[in-house]
């Protein structure tokens, strides 16, 4: 299975191909899907070596003159580079794109350092920009399109590798469309077994939003609560800011409790975005936010391992979400 990275940096070299206005600025050299931007498109690649800032102003200018840049390295370093990103893109508004590779604990078992638990909260706090976080290839291929047709500042956070059963959920899922697009989200209903839909026809109904990495876990999830008798629904949010209040509020409208579920510490994460949209659209709605503890992991470990150990475990998931329902 290809790497989101290599899937989303090849495709936009076809696109390159016919549209010469495409530049790619790269920080990491190690990819093998760089290899034939250097090779067959030179003039539309820049090697920045280990400097993200200085790569951001240089994107910044060149977008300045109409180009479509993309700027590729490792998620962690956002950080280092948020003061460019904020004065050179977002003040200015450059629009480019940045792909930020292996979120959260995708570098595992590297440490803290190469692990950016947190960068939903400052990404999400600059004015203008656009967050992605798809959850497997067939979406990371159709965000290239995306970006080619409407460039604007953008970060898509890319993992590293995704749970093989997000290929079968997305399986029947038709290529984006324009109004899919737009929506940023993907919602599916799972089914309840028929002996239990009339008896447990009093139970809450359970939504639960995640994205990218962690869809593995809530569909695994919402397939136990489903099994016990609970509707429940979950949401892809793979476009975690900005969140269409038109199409959000429809989608969680018939749903009790909302949980979201994330790889990321709580505050200013993805579970405050959804608990932002319930307030500001006086949503009467329950909201459980379940991610990673306040602190750095300095543990050494795998990153299922991490997860399980950090409260993020399918069966701690479960038991989490269980203290707030109602006793059967």
């Amino acid at each position: 299975m290809s790497s989101q990275r290599d899937v989303f940096i090849s495709r936009l070299f076809e696109k390159a191909k016919e549209d010469k206005d495409i530049y790619l600025i790269s920080v990491d050299m190690g990819a093998s899907s760089l290899d034939q931007w250097r090779e067959e498109l030179p003039d539309q690649f820049f090697a920045a070596g280990i400097s993200e800032q200085n790569a951001i102003n240089f994107a910044a200018g060149m977008a300045a003159t109409g180009k479509k840049v993309y700027i590729y390295f490792m998620a962690c370093w956002v950080a280092r580079c948020f003061e460019q990103i904020r004065y050179s893109c977002a003040m200015a508004k450059n629009p480019i794109t940045i792909l930020g590779n292996g979120v959260a604990l995708g570098y595992a078992p590297a440490g803290p350092a190469h692990e950016p638990t947190e960068d939903l909260a400052y990404m999400r706090t600059l004015c203008g920009i656009e967050i992605c976080s798809p959850a497997n290839n067939e979406v990371t291929k159709n965000l290239v399109d995306l970006t080619c047709e409407d460039p604007k500042l953008r970060y898509i956070r890319l993992e590293r590798k995704y749970p093989v059963k997000l290929d079968d959920v997305y399986k029947e899922f038709r290529p984006l469309t324009k109004n899919s697009l737009y929506a940023g989200l993907f919602s599916t209903k799972l089914r309840i077994p028929e002996t239990l839909e009339t008896r447990q026809t009093g139970n809450k109904k359970i939504c639960i939003l995640s994205s990218g990495y962690m869809l593995g876990r809530a569909f695994d999830v919402g397939e136990k609560f489903s099994s016990l008798g609970y509707e429940t629904c979950i949401i892809d949010l793979w476009r975690i800011k900005p969140i269409r209040a038109s199409i959000f509020v429809p989608s969680v409208s018939s749903y009790d409790l909302l949980v979201t579920l994330e790889e990321q510490t709580l505050s200013g994460g993805l579970g405050s975005a959804v608990s932002e949209m319930v307030m500001d659209e006086v949503i009467n709605k329950e909201v459980l936010r379940i991610g990673l503890p306040e602190g750095y992991i300095f543990d050494n470990g795998d990153r299922e391992h991490l997860l399980n150990k950090n409260g993020l475990s399918v069966e701690s998931i479960v038991e989490k979400i269980r203290a707030r329902l109602p006793e059967q």
